[in-house]
């Protein structure tokens, strides 16, 4: 009987045993070596034995990949394959300050950005799309450094200024990958802007101005809500980006506008629209010299603005003939200068004024 049951066993051919397979934990898979058993029930052990090492090395690498879970992949893309979105909010002028010559020579050195920047793919947005997204956000210089169309698949989160840099040393960017919608990508960009306190007042008030022209929010409260920022503060910047262009042109750079100036300047345009583009204008028309004038007293000649010394003195100057006073000349808080006459001056009177004030501001009395 037992010789009958060992003769049916060896009709029994099973899969040969996989050779021992090391572990993620350094360990070999099993006892077993790769020779042939020679029995069933030594082939059934060495089967077993094998699936038992599998099974472990599964739940290994289950664990392992449990620690990624929620992790962005990083790669590193040829940075003419990214491009900046819609909302990009550089001027050119930030891509010049010796705070991004000292990055881009930082990146020179690593043989590239160390800390990634974040993108989202764009694929599938269509060539029509893609094409008009790439005249956007150049207005003022803004946006100047897309790469041809043809060549785009990635657009910029935030991290231009490193995209920048990788971009003109030709190397490749480091980047985190995202799919994000529209709405998603100004907030992180905003977000992480603010964070590192980079952006200039004018540039914020761009990035907030195109937010709401092109209906990404339909109010200042939604878009000061959607970033958690103050709404007077999303005010003051939106409000230098309103200026007219002649103002902005009159700084040597619209990174030199500041937010505490915001205010004077809308009462400026508001009080005289054409005064204040007439000035600007002129500001602008003054020859660059060694002695050019600071973004202060440029801000201080828009706004109609006395400085220390012109405000220090008496309030009211007295008018005096024959010593006794006649009239006095006085400024009032919006800085018009005031005439005020002791006495009432008859209609001729107020017609040689009138005369002697045009010759006064033309200039011919100086002149005579």
């Amino acid at each position: 009987m037992a010789k009958k049951l060992l003769e049916k066993a060896g009709l029994i051919h099973l899969p040969p045993a996989p050779a021992r397979s090391a572990l993620p934990d350094g360990t070999v898979g099993g006892e077993v070596d790769g020779s042939k058993a020679k029995t069933a029930p030594g082939s059934m052990l060495q089967f077993m034995t094998a699936q038992s090492a599998a099974v472990k090395e599964a739940e290994s690498l289950r664990e392992r990949l449990a620690g990624f879970e929620g992790a962005l992949p990083t790669r590193r893309l040829p940075a003419t394959a990214v491009r900046v979105s819609a909302w990009a909010n550089r001027h050119d002028d930030s891509y010049q300050d010796a705070g991004f010559l000292a990055l881009k020579a930082d990146i020179a050195a690593a043989g590239g950005n160390v800390q990634p920047i974040k993108v989202r793919p764009v694929t599938g947005l269509g060539p029509d799309l893609m094409k008009g997204r790439a005249g956007q956000g150049a207005e003022a210089g803004v946006g100047q450094s897309n790469p041809p169309a043809d060549d785009i698949v990635y657009e910029i989160v935030f991290g231009h200024r490193r995209h920048r840099a990788c971009l003109d040393l030709g190397l490749p960017v480091l980047a985190l990958v995202e799919a994000l919608g529209e709405q998603q990508l100004f907030v992180e960009m905003e977000r992480e802007n603010r964070a590192r306190k980079d952006l200039s007042a004018w540039e914020q008030g761009m990035m907030y101005a195109r937010a709401l022209d092109q209906g990404l929010y339909p109010s200042n409260r939604q878009l000061a809500q959607a970033i958690g920022r103050d709404l007077g503060d999303i005010g003051k910047a939106l409000s230098l980006a309103r200026l007219p262009l002649a103002v902005v042109q009159a700084f040597a750079s619209p990174l030199d506008l500041q937010y505490r100036w915001a205010k004077p300047l809308a009462d400026a345009q508001q009080r005289d629209p054409e005064g204040l583009v007439v000035r600007a204008r002129a500001l602008k028309a003054q020859p660059t010299q060694p002695g050019k004038r600071s973004p202060k007293q440029i801000f201080e000649a828009l706004a109609a603005v006395e400085s220390a010394a012109e405000t220090a003195g008496p309030a009211d100057i007295s008018v005096r003939v024959a010593g006794k006073p006649v009239a006095v000349v006085s400024s009032d808080g919006q800085g018009h200068t005031l005439v005020r006459f002791v006495k009432t001056l008859p209609l001729e009177r107020r017609q040689a004024l009138a005369a002697a004030l045009a010759r006064f501001l033309s200039g011919q009395d100086s002149a005579g």
